[in-house]
């Protein structure tokens, strides 16, 4: 539902990856079912000059990607919760009790962006 949900939103344009099975780690089972479907989902464009499709940025993190910035923003912030995203300009998004955030290191603020995964992706 929430991989249509992106495809809907980008207008097609994204690549799923290969689906991973991942142990527990820390990491939500909603997001572990995702990647179950997807290891990460990319946007996309076609390249004006070779009409071809190339990947702009991730849309929903891959695991290896989820562990490394949830890692990276528990230790040097005291982030809670697992960053799944960002928004393109170095603010990660993460899940914590089913709600989406948005931190910002610089004034060391999170944000509440939406009260489930499913409204943030709406």
């Amino acid at each position: 539902m929430i991989i249509d949900l992106i495809f809907k939103k980008y207008d097609g344009r994204i690549k799923l990856n290969n689906p991973i099975v991942c142990g527990d780690n820390g990491i939500p089972e909603l997001l572990r079912e995702i990647l179950q479907k997807t290891n990460g989902i990319q946007e996309t464009m076609i390249h004006p000059k070779t009409g071809e499709q190339i990947e702009i940025g991730w849309i929903f993190y891959s695991y290896d990607e989820m562990i490394r910035a949830t890692n990276y923003y528990r230790n040097e912030y005291g982030l809670s919760g697992t960053v799944f995203s960002d928004d393109g300009a170095g603010n990660p998004y993460y899940i914590l009790d089913d709600k989406i955030y948005e931190y910002d290191p610089i004034d060391n603020e999170s944000y509440l962006k939406a009260k489930t995964l499913i409204d943030f992706f709406t």
